[in-house]
Parts: C-alpha cells; sequence; structure tokens
C-alpha cells in the first residue's frame, strides 16, 4: 500500500540555510575533550574543531568495527561533548548536528513499483534530529518535552546523560512540525525522504540491494534501543545522510489519506528487522501519535 499519488506530488521548495560561524577560542574544557577523544590535531578556533569532528565521522573512526555489545549502551566522542559542563562546547557540538545536505533536482523512483518522479533540489538534513537538539528547543521555547523526559525528576542534560546524540523520539509530527518551523525548516515529504535514501535507482538499501554488513541499527544488531547518530559510516546515502535506515521512524509531511489524520513516516527503526527497514518501508500514524520508535529530520 502506498500514499496517494497526488500525495506523493506534494514537493515543496527549498530555503537555503546558513550555519553561524563562530569566532571565539575554544576553552580549555574543549581543547582537553579533543586530546582524550581524538589522535589528530586541532586548531584554536571551535568552528575549526567542529570542522575536525566532521571530518572524523563524528568520532567514528573505524565505522561499525567501534559498535560492541551492549550497543544500545554504547557513548559516542560527541555523546560527551553534547554532554559537556561548558556551554560552549555543546554549543559547538550541536552545530555538528544541525547541518544539512543539498539535494539536486531529479528524476526518483518511488515505492516498490518505482513510480517515477521530477523532484525539486531541496536540502535535509544530515542525521535525524537529536535530543540535544530537541532539548535546545525545549530550553529557548518552554515547549512541552517529550513523554520520557517528563517521567524524569529533572529535565536537563543529566536526564539523558550522555544521549544527546541519540534520535529523539515520542515526538509526534505536530510536535515535529512546531519543531521544524521554529528552526526555519519543514518536514520533508515522502518523496523527497525516499529520493534522499535511495537517490536515482531503485536501491532497496542507501548502500544497494544487500545486507552483508552491519550498515544499520536493526533488530539484526541487537542494540534494543536508539544508537547515536553517525555510527555507520558505511550505511551512508548517495546524498551524504545517515540513519535514514533504522534507528527511528522519520515523519514526512505527507497526508496517508484525502482526509489528513495521519502522516506517513518512513525508514524502519531499531525495532523492526532488515525487512520492514529498507528505503521503500513506510508505516503511517495519527498526527498526535508519539512513541519510543518514531524521530524526525528537518528539510528546507
Amino acid at each position: 500500500m502506498l500514499p496517494k499519488k497526488n500525495m506523493l506530488l506534494d514537493v515543496k521548495k527549498p530555503k537555503v540555510s546558513r550555519i553561524a560561524r563562530i569566532e571565539n577560542d575554544a576553552p580549555d574544557a574543549f581543547q582537553q575533550l579533543l586530546q582524550d577523544y581524538w589522535t589528530w590535531h586541532y586548531d584554536d578556533s571551535l568552528y575549526d574543531a567542529v570542522k575536525l569532528l566532521l571530518s572524523t565521522d563524528l568520532g567514528w573512526e573505524n565505522g561499525p568495527q567501534l559498535i560492541t555489545p551492549p550497543v544500545g549502551e554504547v557513548i559516542s566522542p560527541l555523546g560527551y561533548a553534547l554532554a559537556h559542563a561548558e556551554k560552549e562546547v555543546r554549543k559547538a557540538a550541536l552545530q555538528i548536528l544541525d547541518i544539512t545536505v543539498c539535494v539536486p533536482a531529479g528524476t526518483a523512483l518511488i515505492g516498490e513499483e518505482c513510480t517515477l518522479l521530477e523532484i525539486d533540489e531541496f536540502e535535509i538534513g544530515v542525521y535525524p534530529v537529536t535530543n540535544a537538539q530537541y532539548y535546545r528547543f525545549v530550553e529557548e521555547t518552554g515547549y512541552t518535552p517529550p513523554k520520557e523526559w517528563q517521567d524524569k525528576t529533572e529535565l536537563s542534560y543529566e536526564s539523558y546523560a550522555l544521549k544527546g546524540d541519540h534520535p529523539v523520539v515520542w515526538v509526534s509530527c505536530e510536535d515535529a512540525e512546531v519543531y521544524a518551523n521554529y528552526v526555519g525548516g519543514r518536514l520533508p515529504s515522502f518523496a523527497e525522504w525516499q529520493y534522499a535514501a535511495r537517490g536515482t535507482d531503485d536501491r532497496l538499501f542507501p548502500w544497494g540491494y544487500e545486507i552483508d554488513t552491519p550498515r544499520c541499527n536493526t533488530t539484526e544488531l541487537g542494540a534494543e534501543g536508539t544508537t547515536p547518530v553517525g555510527a555507520f559510516k558505511n550505511g551512508i546515502t548517495p546524498f551524504g545522510c545517515y540513519d535514514m535506515i533504522g534507528n527511528v521512524w522519520e515523519w514526512t509531511n505527507t497526508p496517508y489519506d484525502d482526509k489528513e489524520t495521519f502522516r506517513v513516516a518512513c525508514g524502519g527503526a531499531w525495532y523492526y528487522s532488515h525487512d520492514y527497514s529498507t528505503c521503500i518501508s513506510f508505516d503511517f500514524f495519527s498526527t498526535n501519535y508519539a512513541e519510543f520508535v518514531i524521530g524526525f529530520r528537518i528539510a528546507r
């Protein structure tokens, strides 16, 4: 079953995103953090330090080889930075997660039937929105935090210590749209999401047609929960996005039916097997529904 064809054609024009340059010098604590978790040299500028983090794939220098059981409890170098006591360190780390990639206009093969659609150029998040990003949004706006955060005694970095780089969950489509509007973006359409995950051919997975090594967080991995974004270098999409398969379902702005009370979510999640976590996998949920396996990423 697929969303109605007229819904698939709803592809919106992009906006251009900008990442502010940080000019101030890196605090000693951040320099120490780099020394502790990376072996290469760094510049005194926080901006250059962020670029160095990006160049080493968020510290996962050896790809999935670093992921050992219990994989759901693995803490990435970026996770340490996002939980750091110094605000400037957290701010620098957050800028890594905010980046988007430009997906050029092209012809996409959508769904199992490979419906041909022309897609306009747009931008999409390299990573799904994380706990740390959503926490910043809640702090700045006073918006109601996700259910799992409300179950904690205090809304703080300690509430989800060292999991700031995990995808945020327990957010409804309505919550995701509020967040997207706040940061000057939107949710991707169903067609945009599939194009960003699949590229221009009919592959089932971002890397091709088969699973040969651990490339994403599905039940086969045994994580039993979300994993840090960017952990699977060999699961990257043709356009440079991470975690589009497995980890969490991702909301789109495409209604499932004419009543528009349900929205399509794509990509599968850690709770599902490879069979249900592919470039063409989708489900649909009520716009006010939130669950432990549903997140989102930003488009512009």
